[in-house]
């Protein structure tokens, strides 16, 4: 299997370009190597264009209305697969702000459930309702700096404005008792949240936006069935290479781990309330190839300009830009068995309510389970009122 995978949208560490809203990732896969046995293709494309490589931004849909022929000719010829996914920027931030203080691991205020279960998904929605880009931007920030002296006093500012404003939001009141709860463990223990980091670029968009494609190359090779030649290309970028192939080895070496673990570990593990929905092969992250992808220049390689076009392609189309109808069909060819995915409010809020069908209606539930709910509502207030005697 031949893998080629290129990023749109890239502004680096800075998360708020209005013009630069998303990071997208199109990943192509065939079992041809299209660099090799696409040369022909390739030169009758850009003869016909008269330029030397095929880039959409320069091409425009002008161009790419004139080569629309040939592009449907190579689909069918290699049969690519095509898998897509994007991180709308400020919500991957809020979601950073959210693992930095409401980690149940080290904010002793937080119950378990609200950041271990699906219930994350509802928080991460609330949080965003009393943020606004300005507080955004000064938490993106102070999650993704080093430790310093004033990064302390500069979280505890962050975290009283933020409960400053849950107190005064029109979030329901167990929301808000349990928002405020968690700042203030974060305004006493300003030192025990997940701000600050050692390397900033390992939370970066980018590097996030890989750990998807990692897990669409264990998917296709799960799919093709079998073993073989796998080539992994990565489009050649200054920034984050050495992030994303960080980070294709630290997912790939959590595949062996999961591999080698004892079954009790592994049940644990595929069977944790937050992963319930996940499929338990993509969990597993079965058939991973344990190679590390190559980094080539766009000009050197014909997968990659042919994966730049179906990115720029279908990054238009989910954005409702009009294609002509020539363009569509090639879309509609190369999309027809992709997966589309993305970190943003609409696929937080697509998680939470996929949850939520699965729960029973307030008014199925037993006396006995209503008590078992207030219960444990009170033994977290009795925890949390503990924890401020001691802190």
């Amino acid at each position: 299997m031949f893998f080629h995978i290129d990023e749109s949208g890239n502004t680096g560490m800075n998360l708020f370009d209005a013009n630069q809203r998303w990071l997208s990732y199109g990943m192509l896969s065939s079992r041809l190597n299209v660099d090799v046995l696409g040369r022909k293709a390739h030169r009758k494309m850009t003869l016909r264009l008269g330029v030397e490589t095929l880039h959409a931004n320069e091409l425009g849909i002008g161009g790419l209305v004139e080569i629309e022929d040939l592009l449907l000719a190579l689909q069918k010829k290699f049969r690519f697969g095509f898998d897509y996914y994007y991180i709308d920027k400020p919500v991957h931030a809020l979601v950073v702000l959210f693992d930095a203080v409401f980690d149940a691991g080290i904010n002793g205020a937080v119950k378990w459930d609200l950041y271990w279960t699906p219930l994350r998904f509802l928080a991460i929605h609330k949080l965003a309702s009393i943020v606004d880009e300005e507080l955004l931007k000064k938490a993106w920030t102070l999650c993704t700096t080093r430790e310093n002296k004033t990064l302390s006093t500069q979280v505890v500012e962050l975290l009283r404005e933020l409960k400053a404003r849950t107190v005064k939001s029109e979030l329901d009141e167990r929301a808000k008792e349990l928002f405020a709860d968690a700042f203030e463990f974060g305004i006493r223990n300003p030192k025990d949240l997940g701000f600050g980091v050692p390397r900033a670029k390992l939370v970066s968009p980018n590097a996030v936006g890989y750990q998807f494609v990692i897990r669409a190359i264990a998917r296709r090779m799960r799919k093709v069935k079998r073993k073989g030649p796998v080539s992994i290309t990565l489009d050649q970028q200054q920034q984050f290479n050495n992030a994303q192939i960080e980070t294709h080895g630290n997912i790939t070496s959590i595949a062996e781990g999961i591999k080698s673990a004892s079954k009790e570990d592994r049940a644990f593990y595929i069977h944790h309330p937050l992963l319930r929905d996940m499929d338990k092969e993509d969990l597993e992250l079965k058939g991973m190839p344990i190679i590390a992808p190559e980094i080539s220049s766009s000009g050197a390689s014909i997968g990659l300009q042919t994966v730049d076009i179906f990115l720029w392609i279908t990054n238009r189309w989910l954005r409702g830009e009009e294609l002509p109808n020539g363009i569509q069909e090639v879309a509609r060819r190369f999309l027809k068995d992709a997966i589309i995915d993305s970190i943003s409010l609409e696929g937080i809020n697509e998680r939470y309510r996929q949850f939520e069908q699965a729960l029973p209606a307030p008014e199925e539930l037993s006396e006995e389970q209503l008590q078992m709910s207030r219960k444990n509502v009170e033994e977290h207030r009795m925890k949390v009122a503990d924890l401020w005697k001691r802190c």
